[in-house]
């Protein structure tokens, strides 16, 4: 199963949440999850924000090497589910012919606020957000796994 994680411009939010949700994966012993990031207005090769770096180092998640990519429609074919920083990412995404069931809004219907152009404590505080929705995220992506093993 291949799971997107979709920001705006994936320097951010988006590389936070896909590695820190890998590395809760693995410290589960669950390895037959895919996590890959990309970003809706991204820039295609920008470098990862230096505070995104610093807050995922805390906790030995090296984010470093990331380059920014722009979602495009092979990746909306390649994905099986994909989680949103913020409920109008999921409306582009619906838009765009993905099934409404495969699209989460991670944090709630709020979803999580962009740290960008923000100061390290401001990324720690997402971070930090990102990481308590991991349960509910648990919870809707292996139901949805289990309906498509079911088919």
């Amino acid at each position: 199963m291949l799971v997107y994680f979709i920001c705006t411009g994936n320097t951010c939010r988006s590389p936070m949440a896909a590695a820190l949700y890998y590395k809760h994966l693995n410290d589960n012993g669950t390895n037959y999850v895919q996590v890959e990031s990309g970003g809706l207005g991204a820039y295609e090769g920008d470098k990862v924000s230096d505070n995104a770096v610093e807050v995922c180092k805390e906790l030995n998640v090296d984010i470093s090497n990331h380059i920014a990519h722009r979602l495009r429609g092979k990746d909306l074919i390649r994905g099986n589910f994909f989680v949103v920083m913020e409920p109008v990412h999921r409306q582009i995404l619906v838009e765009a012919g993905v099934d409404p069931d495969q699209v989460y809004v991670l944090g709630g219907p709020e979803g999580i606020p962009d740290p960008y152009k923000k100061d390290a404590e401001e990324f720690r505080k997402v971070r930090d957000q990102i990481i308590a929705s991991f349960a509910d995220l648990d919870n809707v992506l292996f139901t949805q796994a289990k309906q498509a093993w079911k088919k």
